[in-house]
């Protein structure tokens, strides 16, 4: 690794090995507890698995969204003294890794979308959006601008990654910093200008380092990190230490921690029960703290319509993706753990006995716990047998169990790793199931329907999944239902092109699918369901706003008419076998964006550079 900023005074890299405070170590650390702190902005999130951080800008007047709507990645950037936020920008794009110009007037990231590919900025009052720097045929990642007007990204180009400056100005021409910067993450300049502060990718965890640029003396300041999806180092103001959220070792929520260069104890400040996502140093020297808000529990509410009453007791495991037993007296789901950094290990299926009336009757209870995924409890007709998708024996297939009896599940299809697997739906004689999987991986396949015909009497695959044709469709197909008379099939297809969900049917045996609803943002993570008289569907969406709602639709007219209302949303409808209730997905999703006091962090605001700094001396609080 050479560095060759400013001419000849660039030197060879070389490694500075320095005490490593590991972040899982209390001995290391000091712990943050009991800080005030502001709320400057909450924002529903529209994507059901994805939340990525609000950022605030340096004043800590304005904060930043970006969000997925209809596959698009959108900025909406709200006004902290009025609480208000605007959706910013309209046309597809690739928006992410969203930071503030460093006077707070415009907001700065990288379009991933292949036509509109380099770095922008976004007038945050005017929402005009322009292109700073177009890097031709490389790639370019985790963009920074600097007061001068420089514009350091990460630069891909064939096999080599260099971390580059962009000169100001309307040529943006290019140097290059470092030249071998491969396994660089999230590489951020300090205000002086002089050292670089990255990650470096290490096995799934990463370790964070600083780099003297014109010397290239390197010191490790901690490992085994393991970042969220958004991963970002920020500077404090005064250049003395970084801020960043991460997971150490045995944590099980990303937290935020502040790591002083010179060696101190590096701390940690916890927010309850709640993934930090992203920390961010304000001007006045106060912390700003991206919170994830996740809680999911199963509701009931009557098919024509209202609020879901939920029927999990409040202090129950997190559920979702209801489904009924045929007789209507029990409701299974999916258990699990919004933690992030825990969340895709492990899904076990739950179930809820109700009584006579429908009412919740008892605790709920474990139906069934396999390795890794256990998704989409799905009972027979004849309740006999309980299909589900599983991982298990490294699997990504539909299995099936008897209910009732500690036989080992039998697998049915055959995809194997990678497959992506729905949940199954039985046809109303029991003797085939239908999903949607990408499939064997090596087909290339985005999202297709699948049936496979199963003997109700041992549970055993009767022949091989077949592929539904679906002639003329193109986009991803996810989700699959029965009809109530087992002649067609309802399916969720994304459209290649702009992302739109629409609401399609197909016969049974395939053919060419026809359009029922269409619609700018929808819940396609499970399928549409029938009305027991199979005359309308129920979907959830949100049309890329505010949380997610069930609408039904009227296959032959295609009237719409909103089914569920309540501020924490409904999605995954279920129909009861009566046709009376819908069992629903009851979700808030938020990102809440808070500002501790000034020196809650242990940081010295540029106002009062002789105040303490937090060697050792700051008192142990944790932000509620």
């Amino acid at each position: 690794m050479s560095f060759t900023l400013g001419g000849p005074r660039g030197g060879r890299f070389r490694l500075v090995l320095a005490a490593m405070p590991l972040l899982a170590a209390a001995a290391c650390e000091n712990r943050v507890e009991e800080a005030s702190e502001v709320v400057l902005a909450r924002h529903v999130h529209t994507d059901l698995y994805d939340a990525y951080p609000g950022i605030p800008s340096p004043a800590g007047d304005r904060v930043v969204f970006a969000d997925y709507a209809a596959d698009k990645r959108s900025l909406t950037v709200y006004d902290v003294a009025s609480g208000r936020g605007r959706a910013m920008t309209s046309t597809p794009g690739g928006r992410t890794r969203v930071t503030w110009s460093p006077d707070g007037s415009r907001v700065v990231y990288v379009d991933r979308q292949f036509d509109r590919h380099g770095v922008w900025t976004l007038d945050p009052t005017t929402g005009r959006e322009s292109r700073i720097v177009d890097p031709g045929d490389a790639r370019i990642d985790y963009p920074r601008l600097r007061p001068d007007g420089t514009v350091t990204a990460l630069r891909y180009s064939g096999a080599d990654t260099a971390w580059v400056s962009f000169a100001p100005g309307s040529g943006r021409a290019a140097s290059v910093v470092v030249d071998r910067a491969a396994g660089w993450v999230a590489p951020a300049q300090s205000p002086d200008g002089r050292t670089v502060a990255y990650y470096r990718a290490a096995g799934g965890r990463s370790d964070l380092a600083v780099t003297e640029i014109a010397t290239g003396e390197t010191r490790t300041l901690a490992t085994d990190l393991q970042l969220n999806w958004d991963r970002r180092v920020e500077w404090s103001p005064a250049g003395n230490a970084l801020h960043l959220a991460a997971a150490g070792l045995g944590d099980s929520l990303f937290v935020a921690w502040r790591i002083p260069l010179d060696g101190s104890p590096a701390e940690r400040l916890e927010h309850g029960d709640r993934d930090v996502l992203a920390v961010t140093p304000l001007s006045d020297g106060r912390v700003a703290l991206s919170v994830y808000h996740n809680r999911t529990t199963v509701g009931l509410v009557p098919a024509t319509g209202g609020q879901p009453t939920a029927a999990l007791p409040e202090a129950s495991t997190s559920a979702f993706l209801p489904s009924w037993h045929p007789d209507g007296g029990a409701l299974g789901f999916i258990t699990f753990s919004w933690r992030r950094v825990r969340m895709p290990i492990d899904f076990d299926l739950g179930v809820l006995d109700l009584d006579a009336d429908g009412a919740p009757a008892g605790a709920p209870r474990v139906l069934l716990s396999e390795e890794h995924e256990d998704y989409g409890a799905a009972w027979s007709p004849d309740g006999r047998w309980l299909a589900f998708h599983g991982h298990l024996e490294q699997s990504d297939d539909i299995w099936l169990v008897p209910v009732g009896r500690s036989e080992r599940p039998t697998r049915l299809t055959r995809f194997g790793p990678g497959a992506d697997t729905g949940e199954p739906d039985w046809s109303p004689d029991g003797r085939a199931l239908a999903f949607s999987s990408h499939g064997p991986p090596s087909e290339g396949n985005p999202g297709s329907v699948y049936t496979v015909a199963v003997d109700p009497a041992t549970g055993l695959a009767a022949a091989d999944a077949v592929r539904v044709p679906l002639d003329g469709f193109e986009g991803y197909a996810m989700g699959a239902r029965f009809s109530p008379d087992g002649e067609r099939l309802a399916f969720y297809g994304r459209s290649f092109e702009d992302g739109r969900v629409t609401v399609y049917t197909v016969a049974a045996a395939g053919g060419a699918p026809t359009a029922v609803i269409s619609f700018v943002n929808g819940e396609p993570y499970s399928a549409p369901e029938w009305s027991a008289d199979g005359t309308s569907l129920f979907y959830s969406r949100n049309d890329a706003s505010g949380p997610f709602q069930v609408w039904r639709v009227d296959i032959a007219t295609g009237a719409t008419e909103q089914v569920t209302t309540g501020a924490l949303g409904a999605l995954q409808p279920s129909v009861s076998p009566d046709g009376r209730t819908l069992a629903v997905t009851m979700r808030e999703a938020a990102i809440e964006v808070v500002a501790l006091a000034t020196g809650s962090s242990g940081a010295n605001p540029p106002s009062a550079p002789g105040s303490p700094s937090a060697t050792g001396a700051t008192r142990s609080r944790t932000p509620r």
